[in-house]
């Protein structure tokens, strides 16, 4: 375990901060928390992202137990069609959904989305034929200028016995600035624990490592 060199990371901001593989190396291997702090908020500042479900994987939470934390969050159509199904509603979104790839949406909530020659229709966000999915598939967090971080999401529905029945919805969630913080302490130590613990099975065996 290292503690974060704030100056060196700097100078090797395009190794660290835009490598994935190098960025998550990195960020599990420093021992204090405040390290870890730092660098999330400049791997967000260098445009990068952060990985929230590949996050949540490596811990050692069930989803049970990751279906006890929650964050706040409102949702904006990507398109003009989809604009129109903005409600400006604040949701919370279990850390379990994230954990599982996918969830059904909510009852108070329409969601609008392509079909036949990309003419729009909307149903109810829970419809049981729809699912939520990340874009990327890693639930990728990135952070716009007004400090807001947001995920890229999709709304998928197709209905079961129409096969061309089915079409996609592009939205963005941002997490509600009220609970960005209390968001990103949860994120941090969530890591620190992780870290701590493999610190401490490595200073258990010595010069093993």
């Amino acid at each position: 375990m290292v503690q974060l060199n704030v100056d060196y990371l700097r100078e090797n901001a395009e190794e660290y901060l835009t490598d994935d593989e190098k960025f998550m190396e990195l960020l599990y291997s420093i021992s204090d928390r405040s390290g870890i702090e730092k660098l999330l908020k400049m791997r967000f500042i260098s445009g990068g992202a952060v990985p929230l479900r590949d996050i949540l994987k490596e811990t050692w939470k069930t989803k049970e137990e990751l279906a006890n934390y929650k964050f706040k969050f409102r949702k904006y159509g990507d398109k003009p069609n989809e604009k129109e199904t903005e409600d400006n509603i604040v949701r919370e979104l279990p850390m379990s959904y994230v954990y599982e790839g996918s969830f059904l949406g909510w009852e108070n909530e329409r969601c609008s989305y392509d079909y036949n020659d990309y003419q729009y229709t909307n149903y109810h966000g829970n419809n049981s034929d729809a699912k939520w999915y990340s874009i990327d598939g890693h639930y990728n967090l990135k952070i716009e200028k007004t400090g807001e971080i947001y995920l890229k999401m999709r709304w998928y529905y197709q209905y079961s016995d129409n096969n061309n029945d089915k079409g996609n919805g592009y939205y963005t969630f941002k997490i509600d600035l009220n609970d960005t913080l209390n968001f990103m302490n949860f994120l941090i130590d969530l890591i620190y624990e992780k870290n701590a613990k493999s610190a401490e099975v490595k200073n258990y065996f010595g010069d093993i490592y």
